[in-house]
């Protein structure tokens, strides 16, 4: 046994088993491809919003899903699928467990699960007005986990779109493919696979699986060089633009520049360039907080302050 983990943490590692040799020689394998990484509890953490949390959940299971497709990656996904499922309420931050469980419960967790989190107030908030499809995904990992034959998986994929609040048109597109992807000639996969290489760099750059997605993508020869990465690299911060919310803008920005406020926010939450016209719309805003700068430290002091409290009363 290795002088570096403790029998209880072995025991959690192989579910209870006794070791073997053969064993040892997987759990070699899973230790260095399956401890998470990007959620280390050394603050790591701190540099997520909920909604990173969410979207992360999605791409790495659109990099498992697209894996899976090549039988000699099968097994790769099987032992990322078994080391995250089994502990399926998702109550608890585990160090030992991948990134992808990690994820799941910083959204799905107590209130303590968001306290680990960039903005924990804005992340509780996110938390009431989020719908995570648990019983589905844990459904697709104890499958793959099990080595059992999977049906379509569309409805769990879009069922984690609208519940996450995933908005990014090209990560719609990789799903809408992806679901066919026997059906897809070579060029098509060719160009499924970059872009979502594109999206894994940018937000599963430290991630336990990121190492292993870029082998499969060499080996496969799945990236193509002449597509352009559209991918921002920034944290997406957890911007709510529920119809609540919305109805307040309206005594920010007026009546008629509602729905294009609504659209500003949804670009810029994705990271994406906005229009003149979304810009125009959201200039009463932008104003407003120019008048406070030009008023001085002492106001702006304030709005920091009010800020604060309106964060606090969430």
């Amino acid at each position: 046994m290795s002088e570096k983990y403790t029998a209880a943490q072995w025991a959690e590692i192989e579910g209870g088993h006794e070791m073997t040799p053969d064993s040892e020689e997987a759990f070699s394998f899973l230790k260095d491809l399956h401890e998470s990484r990007m959620t280390k509890d050394n603050g790591s953490s701190q540099r997520l919003t909920y909604t990173d949390c969410g979207e992360r959940t999605y791409l790495t299971l659109l990099a498992l899903e697209t894996m899976r497709q090549y039988p000699d990656f099968k097994g790769y996904v099987q032992r990322y699928a078994k080391k995250t499922s089994g502990f399926e309420r998702y109550k608890f931050y585990r160090i030992m467990g991948t990134d992808l469980y990690n994820f799941i419960y910083f959204l799905v967790g107590d209130d303590s699960a968001q306290d680990k989190l960039k903005d924990p107030v804005a992340a509780r908030k996110l938390k009431k007005s989020t719908n995570v499809p648990l019983a589905d995904i844990n459904r697709y990992l104890q499958y793959i986990a099990q080595g059992r034959k999977l049906g379509q998986v569309s409805s769990m994929f879009i069922k984690l779109e609208s519940g996450l609040n995933i908005t990014n048109a090209d990560y719609k597109a990789i799903r809408r493919n992806l679901v066919n992807f026997s059906k897809l000639t070579k060029a098509e996969k060719r160009l499924l696979s970059t872009r979502l290489i594109f999206a894994v760099r940018a937000k599963l750059r430290s991630s336990d699986i990121i190492e292993d997605f870029e082998k499969f993508a060499a080996i496969k020869n799945l990236e193509k060089a002449s597509v352009i990465d559209p991918e921002p690299t920034v944290s997406r911060p957890d911007i709510a633009t529920r119809p609540g919310d919305l109805a307040l803008y309206r005594y920010l920005v007026g009546d008629r520049n509602l729905a294009l406020t609504k659209k500003f926010l949804d670009q810029a939450k994705d990271g994406k360039a906005v229009s003149a016209a979304m810009l125009q719309a959201y200039l009463p805003a932008i104003e407003m907080i120019d008048d406070i700068v030009q008023g001085g430290p002492a106001f702006v002091q304030q709005l920091r302050s009010l800020q604060k409290r309106a964060k606090n009363k969430q």
